[in-house]
């Protein structure tokens, strides 16, 4: 049916008045003929009547790409160890990029020699000191270790630049074609030539570093420095790590090692582990780390009373310690020194305080 046509001068009021419908009327003359149902909207009806069953993971491990990017399956992610990432060495990651850092002249060549050597098949970056240095201390680390030929090699003062991708690009080669277990690069600051400053130029060096340790299967060890104290680093001991922010957030581990004379701290935070803080002890003859024990308190101040003054304050110092228990100097530092569950910080003046390690 159709609505009756009216002129158009009626319309527009020539003399005529337009006829008026109720809106029942009008409802009554439009057309009721039900249009058919599509057959996917009955097909949706009734499936959302019954379960559906559960889509289970797929059993062969297929890479899904997407816009020409790799991603990974659940399977291909279910299909890593149930365990925690392996450690080539204590600290250092199986796979993955480690920074080493600490004060001159603590040891940080010492170890990663060391490690070199007890790890075997190591390609050392060195920018820095003699070959006769090197070979000097090489030769009595590895008679110690009983190691009478170390699967090493060593790349002396090539100019190296972590920051140049030519430079970077032979490096890859070599790695690829030695395959090393692990890489070292001593010292950081002489392998760029940007401002350690600023993380924008130090991106690309981490970025490297990560990717020869991501790429070609292995740990790689980077020896960096710590600050001296100062206003702005008043902190605990990794608000001392030196430059951009970029260097300790670049990698999958950081270590630090502090102290003075054959005692040394051991301090470590992990991507993927538990942090960890121990003691290592050098022994200047064969120019080897090894573990042990922490500075022996006297006995004279009970280790619950000691952590609880260091709760209630949460910062306490050898000063705090002597006026509370009545002790000397001395036995109030060894006391602090022998709780492992205690970090340190030193104020501009080296004035040591203590606090619980964050977990």
């Amino acid at each position: 049916r159709s609505l009756p046509r009216v002129p158009v001068g009626l319309a527009r009021g020539a003399g005529v008045t337009m006829p008026s419908l109720t809106s029942a009327e009008l409802d009554a003359m439009i057309p009721r003929q039900t249009p058919e149902e599509p057959p996917w909207m009955a097909e949706a009806v009734s499936t959302n009547m019954v379960e559906l069953p559960r889509r289970t993971a797929p059993t062969t491990r297929t890479t899904v790409r997407t816009s020409g990017l790799v991603a990974m399956t659940w399977a291909q992610i279910m299909a890593e160890p149930a365990i925690p990432a392996p450690m080539l060495a204590p600290g250092i990651p199986k796979v993955g990029l480690t920074v080493l850092a600490g004060p001159p002249k603590v040891g940080k060549t010492l170890y990663a020699s060391q490690t070199a050597i007890m790890v075997g098949r190591t390609t050392m970056v060195i920018e820095e000191g003699s070959m006769a240095g090197i070979s000097y201390r090489l030769r009595r680390q590895a008679r110690e270790l009983d190691v009478d030929e170390p699967d090493i090699d060593v790349v002396l003062r090539q100019r190296i630049r972590l920051d140049d991708r030519a430079s970077v690009g032979r490096l890859r080669d070599h790695i690829a074609g030695r395959r090393p277990v692990l890489v070292i690069f001593d010292p950081l600051n002489r392998l760029h030539g940007g401002d350690e400053n600023r993380p924008t130029q130090m991106t690309p060096v981490m970025d490297a570093m990560a990717g020869i340790a991501y790429d070609f299967g292995c740990a790689v060890l980077a020896i960096h420095h710590l600050s001296k104290p100062s206003a702005e680093r008043r902190g605990d001991i990794w608000d001392r790590f030196r430059g951009a922010t970029s260097i300790r957030s670049g990698t999958d581990a950081n270590l630090i090692m502090d102290g003075a004379g054959t005692s040394i701290r051991l301090y470590g935070e992990f991507r993927d582990a538990e942090p960890m803080s121990e003691y290592i002890e050098l022994d200047r003859e064969t120019l080897l780390f090894h573990p042990a024990d922490g500075p022996k308190a006297s006995g004279k101040i009970d280790s619950g009373a000691l952590m609880a003054l260091v709760d209630k304050q949460v910062r306490v110092t050898a000063s705090d310690v002597m006026a509370r228990f009545g002790v000397v100097k001395a036995t109030a530092l060894a006391a602090l020194e022998a709780q492992p569950a205690l970090d340190r910080s030193e104020g501009l003046r080296g004035q040591r305080s203590y606090f619980r390690t964050v977990q």
